[in-house]
């Protein structure tokens, strides 16, 4: 299945480097949802008497119905967070960056290679040990576009730094092959 990059490529257009998210972006989702898991689990366990004897599900009735709760509640976050990184696109192209996300809605926010004025790296220490950063991206007549927790912003700093000169270099040659 091709993505909404993919789709909206022009003629000669490249996809350069496709930007992912850092595991640590994932893993507040993650943890609630096993949070909300591990008493199902365990519940399950005392239900079947894995350990002892079981115990009748009348005996557990209202911690059932707090344990589903959870279950459910972390379920709704993890698959929202999927869903976010499924749908999510983040790429440079050799004309542009391009910053998709949205499943049903769309929301893109893309800036000409030439017209990005300013890429600023966030980095805590925990970011520096785990590899994760921000990117914010400052563009002419875009605004502000901010990527959260990717992998290694420091190369994709220097990918987009890299593809503006090659457009800027193509763009010299173009200039002095119709000037002559």
């Amino acid at each position: 299945m091709t993505g909404y990059v993919d789709k909206t490529l022009a003629p000669g257009e490249k996809i350069v480097y496709r930007v992912h998210f850092n595991w640590t972006f994932s893993f507040f989702p993650v943890l609630w949802f096993a949070l909300g898991a591990a008493p199902a689990v365990m519940y399950t366990l005392l239900h079947f008497g894995t350990f002892s004897q079981p115990i009748p599900f009348d005996e557990l009735r209202v911690g059932w119905w707090f344990v589903l709760a959870g279950l459910g509640i972390g379920t709704l976050i993890l698959l929202n967070h999927l869903i976010i990184l499924w749908t999510t696109e983040i790429a440079v192209t050799t004309y542009r960056f391009v910053f998709k996300t949205g499943l049903i809605s769309r929301n893109t926010q893309e800036v000409s290679l030439n017209k990005i004025e300013e890429i600023t790296l966030k980095q805590s220490i925990w970011g520096r040990l785990f590899g994760y950063g921000s990117l914010v991206l400052r563009g002419t007549g875009v605004g502000v576009i901010t990527l959260p927790n990717i992998d290694d912003p420091i190369d994709v700093r220097r990918i987009i730094e890299q593809a503006k000169a090659d457009l800027r270099r193509s763009s010299d040659v173009e200039r002095r092959h119709d000037d002559d």
